[in-house]
């Protein structure tokens, strides 16, 4: 599906304190430090992963949009930015 929420970039687990409802995660990975976060979570975008990564897996069973495997996602997305990610198409574009 589609989303369009703002973008938290975390890097670390102690980061994933800043997510509020409905924020889209934007990381270079995830693991299962993430679980306590995925149930607000609008869509997640990751710098690696591939189809049976974690994330994943994750957004396919919690239904939510993801696009892993991005490579540059954490340094060419602002931490707040406003963003769509569209997982059906693989596409995640800054909106403001």
């Amino acid at each position: 599906g589609v989303y369009e929420g703002i973008a938290r970039v975390c890097f670390e687990p102690r980061d994933l304190d800043r997510v509020e409802p409905g924020d889209i995660l934007v990381a270079p990975l995830t693991s299962s430090a993430i679980n306590v976060v995925l149930p607000i979570l609008g869509a997640i975008v990751t710098d690696r992963g591939g189809a049976l990564s974690h994330p994943a897996i994750v957004t396919r069973e919690f239904g939510i949009p993801g696009v892993v495997g991005t490579r540059t996602a954490t340094q060419r997305i602002p931490d707040g930015a406003r963003i769509r990610v569209d997982g059906e198409r693989g596409v995640v574009e800054v909106l403001a």
